[in-house]
């Protein structure tokens, strides 16, 4: 998101399951980042993933690099 979208994520969600947040103390979720998200969200969610379903519907948060205006996109 950064370096195609000037972006810099501070939230990811899946439903109501969050898969990373950037505006934790001490920037708790930071080692999630590198992981896979759906090991993240098999990790932290209540709920599986329904047998065959092969994708998450993701939302995003963040902030524009330029000028730091509040940034959502549309579910992926």
């Amino acid at each position: 998101m950064k370096k195609r979208f000037n972006i810099e994520v501070t939230l990811v969600s899946s439903g109501k399951v969050v898969l990373y947040n950037g505006y934790l103390p001490g920037n708790k979720h930071a080692v999630r980042r590198p992981r896979q998200m759906e090991d993240v969200y098999r990790e932290v969610s209540e709920d599986p993933i329904p047998e065959g379903r092969y994708y998450l519907a993701v939302e995003i948060c963040g902030t524009l690099l330029d000028d730091g205006a509040d940034v959502s996109t549309p579910t992926i």
